[in-house]
């Protein structure tokens, strides 16, 4: 039953906070989430801000900051290692497999983009949320508190699109460093942002989901890793296997890759790719609203 609290109107300035708080003195509407109420001059005002989910990325960002040296240097080795040992190591024996003639080095920088926002943004939220459920048992607070599903997993969920972002933007630094001619747009950064927002909603469904370190283990063996590699971001799709062709679509990677690689060439983004990630955003983050409802 929803907690109701009545303002009184004999005491300007007070300050109430509660869920499902009547409106008005002595009203009987009830709000349907955490609001704030104060009283001024008698009449009750609603402050909506900040909300339901806003706590979930302060705590979220404020664990990343304390971490951030050690985030710093995890964001950039992976992405170094491709760069160096695939685009100036390996790079002039793959220029064959390029379509187009691209130049290799055009084609994995936004391959090497996307691993970083896929991998800071799945990992992150799947790893936090694992812990917080059943080592440290401390997601259980989130449930009883004032806080819907629906703020649950879009807090999460931006969460991870924060910190794949922030991964993102990082790996852009080290590229300019290593190729300074690189141009970019604003389609590019558009683009990082809609494919940070999907694998934010991934991690949160995969987090949701795993039940043991066991569970964690296959997830990174048999999904992780295989999108990682097969979905476009190190070697074209054109050049897999016929079968895998059409199975690497399954992974919301490839069109996130593919949507970075036309916004950097072309300067303008490819509608059905970017719809196409939107859909797997979509989709992943109603998942993980439907799972959080069932658990």
């Amino acid at each position: 039953m929803a907690e109701r609290r009545e303002v009184n109107s004999s005491s300007p300035g007070r300050f109430v906070e509660g869920m499902g708080v009547s409106a008005t003195s002595g009203g009987d509407g009830v709000a349907p989430g955490p609001l704030h109420y104060t009283q001024t001059g008698g009449l009750a005002k609603v402050a909506f801000f900040p909300p339901s989910w806003y706590p979930i990325i302060w705590e979220e960002m404020i664990y990343w900051r304390s971490k951030f040296w050690l985030y710093l240097a995890t964001y950039m080795l992976s992405p170094l290692i491709f760069l160096l040992s695939f685009g100036f190591g390996a790079g002039q024996r793959l220029q064959m497999l390029m379509p187009g003639g691209m130049s290799y080095l055009d084609f994995l920088v936004p391959g090497v983009v996307a691993l970083a926002l896929f991998n800071s943004g799945v990992t992150s939220v799947m790893v936090r949320m694992f812990y917080k459920r059943l080592h440290f048992k401390s997601f259980d607070a989130y449930r009883l508190a004032p806080v819907g599903e629906l703020s649950l997993c879009l807090g999460y969920a931006l969460t991870g699109a924060i910190r794949g972002l922030l991964a993102g933007l990082i790996v852009l630094v080290l590229v300019f460093l290593l190729m300074p001619t690189l141009s970019l747009n604003c389609a590019f950064f558009l683009a990082m942002l809609l494919a940070s927002l999907c694998f934010g909603a991934l991690g949160v469904l995969i987090g949701l989901w795993l039940r043991s370190f066991d569970d964690q283990s296959l997830v990174n063996e048999f999904i992780l890793v295989p999108m990682t590699f097969l979905s476009g971001t190190l070697i074209p799709v054109e050049r897999l296997p016929v079968f895998l062709q059409h199975l690497v679509w399954l992974s919301p990677l490839t069109p996130a890759t593919q949507l970075l690689r036309s916004t950097l060439t072309t300067a303008w983004a490819d509608t059905g790719q970017a719809v196409l990630v939107g859909g797997w955003a979509l989709a992943l983050f109603l998942l993980g609203y439907w799972r959080l409802k069932k658990m």
